[in-house]
């Protein structure tokens, strides 16, 4: 009878094959450093170690074998109680998973990921466990790490701490952001942070440079402007950080917003002070220059000029000539107007420099002394026609310096107003106060020299025939002073319908008579 066809494998081939296999994964557990794998007795008794777990628990295998696994747990959790539950499920439900906290034998604590395994053999009766255990001691503190920087970032609420993915949206957002920003994690999740970023810098742009230097440079910082949820700006300190992977892969980026407005605020706020302080400490210096000049320049003129006018009058005593006497009219007007003008000078200085222009008060007669001054100006320009309209009253006042005032005035009437239109002077007069005004037609005031026209040196920037004799343009301010003086006030009104009228308001009952006071 013939014999079957084919290979037949002997017993011996066979017992041979089932040794080699577990020997060969004998050596694969022992081979294994990353885990701790080993086999308990029914009991919970070591009966096997491999070398990752004399490298993760620290035991050799001499030491631990026979030992029960209860001296791997902590003692404040009962390590029988636990140990015994951990059996039991294992048992019952074939497996049992657990992280928890384990002892390794220098006392020493890890965190440990176990899987226990019930092993059984063919007739289904309990022999063992497997036992694997993983340290995930690492891990953990990374995690932990990460929970506790999670929690901080979240806590923050003076710095908006928030992820940007690679292209620049939005992927985490802390509460430091929704306060500043205005927005909740439900709204801005997802959205592009050029959001942030108001119309005229064109945020694409500027959010593709941002991230393009962050991601050469590590790292990209600076200060502008931002916007709200509601559109409000504000002046934002930014700092975006590149977030790489192991392999320098950018997977991301953190960027903090910091709302630095008050600060900014504050500091426009003291560089502004300290620009004001800055030019009114030039301004007060050239102003001092410039009055001690013009004090030293009035009095120094006016020696050399009375010298000159002295001798103009002896020349006129002396010759009768005609033609010499006009040469002799023209030069003394002239003295008389360098005169005045030092005059002038002089009275600003003593309104700065000194204690201001005295003022002697006593009854004045406001008729009579506008009467002076309206005949005086009509002597000496016959072709003006001047209307003059005052009750006969009488105010306290320091004559000279009004004199000088309403000189003044209807001099500027007469060097700026229409030659063909006549010029007016009204004065009123009721129980508490005197108003007089001057009134003339022609080119009105411009509205930008109207707040200036009372200050020094400010002259009535108009044509005018006169307009080469306007002198230092400190008539309207002296007058000015010599009102405040008396506790009145001077004012201009001036249109084209109108014509332009310089009023002035005096108190009629100042301190007392004959009473010399300052103009300050």
């Amino acid at each position: 009878m013939s014999q079957p066809s084919g290979h037949s494998v002997c017993p011996s081939e066979t017992s041979r094959a089932a040794i080699d296999s577990s020997e060969r994964f004998r050596l694969l557990v022992e081979g294994v450093k990353d885990y701790a794998i080993f086999f308990l007795d029914p009991s919970g008794r070591v009966e096997t170690w491999n070398s990752g777990a004399q490298r993760i628990l620290g035991y050799r295998e001499e030491e631990i074998v026979g030992k029960h696994l209860s001296i791997f747990y902590p003692p404040e959790v009962n390590s029988l109680s636990k140990c015994n539950v951990e059996l039991e499920v294992a048992a019952r439900d074939g497996r049992f998973e657990d992280e928890d906290w384990r002892i390794r034998k220098d006392g020493s604590h890890l965190w440990a990921r176990v899987t226990t395994t019930a092993l059984r053999d063919p007739a289904g009766q309990l022999i063992g466990f497997a036992k694997v255990t993983q340290d995930l001691t690492a891990r953990r503190a990374a995690e932990e790490e990460t929970r506790r920087f999670r929690l901080l970032v979240e806590s923050v609420k003076d710095y908006a701490i928030f992820i940007l993915d690679p292209s620049g949206h939005i992927s985490t957002w802390n509460a430091g952001a929704q306060r500043i920003k205005g927005y909740s994690e439900q709204e801005i999740i997802g959205k592009h942070f050029s959001i942030f970023y108001p119309p005229e810098v064109n945020p694409p742009e500027k959010c593709a440079l941002a991230l393009g230097i962050a991601e050469r440079d590590a790292r990209f910082e600076e200060e502008g402007w931002r916007l709200k949820k509601g559109g409000s700006r504000f002046w934002a300190s930014v700092v975006i950080t590149t977030l790489r992977d192991d392999q320098q892969r950018v997977v991301g980026f953190a960027k903090v917003t910091r709302d630095l407005t008050q600060r900014r605020e504050a500091e426009e706020a003291r560089r502004a002070v300290a620009e004001q302080r800055a030019a009114l400490t030039e301004k007060a210096r050239i102003q001092e220059f410039q009055e001690r000049f013009l004090a030293v320049l009035g009095h120094d003129l006016r020696n050399p000029l009375a010298s000159v006018d002295m001798g103009i009058d002896v020349l006129r005593a002396k010759i009768r000539e005609p033609e010499i006497l006009r040469i002799l009219a023209r030069m003394q007007s002239s003295t008389n107007r360098m005169v005045r003008m030092i005059e002038q000078i002089l009275d600003l200085t003593r309104s700065r420099l000194a204690n201001g222009l005295q003022l002697y008060v006593h009854p004045m007669n406001l008729q009579t002394t506008l009467s002076k001054i309206v005949e005086e100006l009509r002597i000496a320009h016959p072709e003006r026609v001047i209307t003059m309209s005052a009750p006969d009253s009488r105010i306290n006042a320091d004559q000279d310096r009004m004199e000088q005032v309403f000189s003044n005035l209807l001099g500027n009437a007469i060097a700026h107003g229409d030659p063909a239109q006549p010029i007016s002077v009204e004065a009123q007069v009721n129980h508490q106060e005197a108003t007089i005004r001057v009134h003339n037609y022609g080119t009105p005031v411009p509205e930008e020299l109207k707040s200036r026209l009372f200050d020094p040196f400010r002259r009535g920037e108009r044509d005018s025939r006169t307009s080469k004799t306007d002198g230092l343009g400190l008539g309207l301010y002296i007058s000015s002073e010599i009102v405040r003086g008396h506790g009145g006030a001077i004012y201009v009104e001036s249109t084209l319908e109108r014509g332009t009228t310089f009023g002035v308001t005096l108190p009629l009952d100042p301190a007392s008579k004959d009473d010399p006071r300052t103009a300050q």
